[in-house]
């Protein structure tokens, strides 16, 4: 179904539909002439059938809302088929801007109306050719306003940015992003406060790795640029855990709210019950990052130049301070080096202090990376290496201010990582060892709201073939494992360890056993086929070489092959432990070599 055109979301399919016995006022048309533009009076009638009704913007790890974003309604009773009918009438006949303006002063009063506050923002979507022509509204004083622009139109006026104007604070939101080049483009020229990722990338994520490849990289790229993400059209739980453990900031869609009237609740219960019921062991990195982080107390954006003199002034000062608007949440950073050409030339301060020049510190701000205080500490370091000339990251916690990760701070957490990685690391194959992978086997085992599949791989008669042929053509033959390993496992978006010797792991999440058997039979097939060229002619086109066994007996072996025995962990089910996994095993491991496939499957 195409979309259509809304002042506030625009959803595929049901997604727009208002909650079950919801109610709103209709929006009272102002008389001819009054409000932000004077509207027809046609459409005074018009605007007398229509409502707003407003869904939630929760953030993923307080639970808190965020925001709400006002949706329009009542169009059938007004005569039109569709909100987009609606809309081209209006361009049609010249009334949009004013159209435009009478809905979002309307929003906003019922936003107040409900409860709504300065704190909570107030998300409205604005027409594309409208865009640039409509002003905040009267009422907006008491509002934070967020602007969605969506497509290649133009982005508003983003008089917000810096904390706000005379009518209040105004932000700017991409709405579907990464559905084209053009946003893209737009980011870098004009960076928004907000990238709303479209439905298309958050729809069935969970078993989808490409899908979760991409959506990661979207995030990592928002925050490398210092901006909040929100992940529309969240509806399973297990999209809401996968778009939060990808360093997602809020969510909106039917899981955590319907479009509807009434008093605005502050907190999602859905939201909520997700993060109780989440029995995951967390990970160490927030209180690493707890005890690593500087806390530098911000600057509020809005605050005059001159104040830059005073801070820096301090010997004691950072060499950078964090910007914080209004609400707490970071809008970048400045450096003290920046100040230096005011500082040293001969009218320099004078200019700082002069209000003609402006009289805020957003001339000053750069785009600073920015991570959650649960955002993996491998991820922090990937996020900090993306970013070109970075001083360090921002930490938040909930959207808001917590500290400043420094560059130095970084290094020191990229040496300790790095180290604890080599203590753990295969020194052949660089891969995990067996601590990462008793790690990575309990955190899925917690892990009940996603399907997981555990495989232990294994050499069949590598002892036979490492004895005749030698070490240097053994150790050929795990390195290309190891290596064709590493690539599955990314290509999967799973997890590969080396226990050791002859004897592997891998771990997927989010396929369903059948799906990751077809992957296996394949991956294995291509190893088999490639670990021909480990033998001289003759022993390939013969299909077998004569070895001693372990009792001393001449024997035929057949040429390299693994085996695999699947563990399959079913959402919604028990799991069991990790010994009784290991015991499943090595139970099953005779019955995958005796396997046509090389693989076995056992329901954990």
């Amino acid at each position: 179904m195409p979309e259509e055109r809304e002042t506030g979301i625009p959803r595929q399919g049901t997604q727009g539909r208002p909650a079950a016995g919801s109610s709103a006022p209709p929006l009272a048309a102002p008389p001819a002439g009054e409000g932000p533009v004077a509207l027809p009076a046609r459409w005074r009638d018009v605007v007398a059938h229509l409502h707003p009704v407003f869904q939630p913007i929760v953030q993923m790890r307080t639970a808190r809302v965020h925001g709400h974003e006002a949706l329009l309604r009542g169009w059938e009773a007004a005569g039109f088929a569709s909100l987009a009918a609606l809309f081209q009438a209006a361009v049609d006949e010249g009334a949009l801007p004013a159209l435009e303006a009478h809905i979002q002063a309307a929003a906003v009063a019922a936003f107040l109306a409900a409860g709504g506050t300065a704190e909570v923002r107030l998300f409205l979507n604005i027409h594309p050719l409208a865009q640039g022509q409509v002003s905040p509204p009267a009422q907006g004083e008491q509002v934070h306003l967020v602007y969605e622009t969506t497509g290649t139109s133009p982005v508003p006026t983003r008089a917000g940015r810096d904390g706000g104007d005379r009518r209040g604070r105004v932000d700017i939101a991409f709405d579907r992003f990464g559905v084209g080049v053009a946003d893209f483009q737009r980011l870098l020229a004009s960076p928004p406060s907000y990238v709303k990722i479209d439905r298309a990338f958050i729809s069935g994520v969970d078993g989808d790795q490409a899908k979760r490849a991409l959506l990661g990289q979207l995030i990592g790229s928002a925050h490398a640029l210092g901006l909040a993400t929100i992940a529309v059209g969240v509806e399973t739980s297990r999209e809401f855990y996968v778009c939060r453990d990808l360093g997602c900031d809020h969510a909106q869609g039917f899981l955590l709210g319907r479009p509807g009237g009434g008093l605005l609740a502050e907190a999602s219960e859905i939201a909520e019950s997700l993060t109780r019921s989440d029995r995951r062991r967390p990970s160490d990195a927030r209180q690493r990052l707890f005890e690593l982080i500087e806390r530098i107390a911000p600057l509020p954006l809005e605050a005059p130049k001159a104040k830059l003199l005073e801070y820096f002034g301090n010997l004691a000062a950072p060499p950078v301070v964090p910007v914080v608007d209004r609400a707490g949440v970071p809008r970048g950073l400045i450096r003290e080096r920046h100040l230096k050409p005011f500082v040293y030339s001969r009218y320099g301060t004078e200019i700082l202090r002069n209000r003609a020049f402006g009289n805020t510190l957003k001339d000053f701000v750069i785009p600073c990376p920015v991570c959650d205080i649960g955002t993996p500490l491998e991820r922090v370091i990937e996020l900090f290496a993306e970013a070109a000339d970075s001083d360090g990251v921002i930490i938040v916690e909930g959207g808001e201010y917590v500290g400043f990760l420094s560059s130095q701070s970084l290094v020191r957490l990229l040496h300790e990582h790095r180290l604890a990685t080599a203590v753990d690391q295969n020194p052949l194959t660089r891969l995990p060892g067996n601590n990462a992978i008793t790690a990575q086997v309990e955190a899925l085992v917690a892990d009940g709201e996603r399907d997981h599949v555990l495989v232990y791989l294994d050499f069949d008669n590598f002892k036979p073939f490492n004895d005749y042929f030698g070490f240097r053509q053994g150790d050929r033959a795990i390195l290309m494992f190891s290596e064709q390993l590493k690539v599955q496992a990314s290509a999967l978006g799973g997890f590969a360890g080396h226990i050791g010797g002859d004897d592997f792991f891998l771990s997927c999440s989010g396929l369903t056993a059948d799906r990751m058997r077809e992957r296996l039979v394949a991956f294995l097939g291509r190893f088999r086929s490639d670990a021909e060229s480990l033998y001289d002619v003759e022993t390939r086109e013969r299909g077998w070489f004569e070895a001693k066994d372990r009792e001393g007996r001449v024997r035929r072996y057949p040429l390299l092959r693994v085996s695999a025995v699947m563990v399959q962990l079913v959402a919604g089910t028990a799991r069991p432990g990790l010994e009784t996994l290991v015991e499943l095993i090595a139970v099953h491991k005779t019955a995958a070599k005796a396997a046509p496939d090389n693989l076995f499957l056992v329901a954990g």
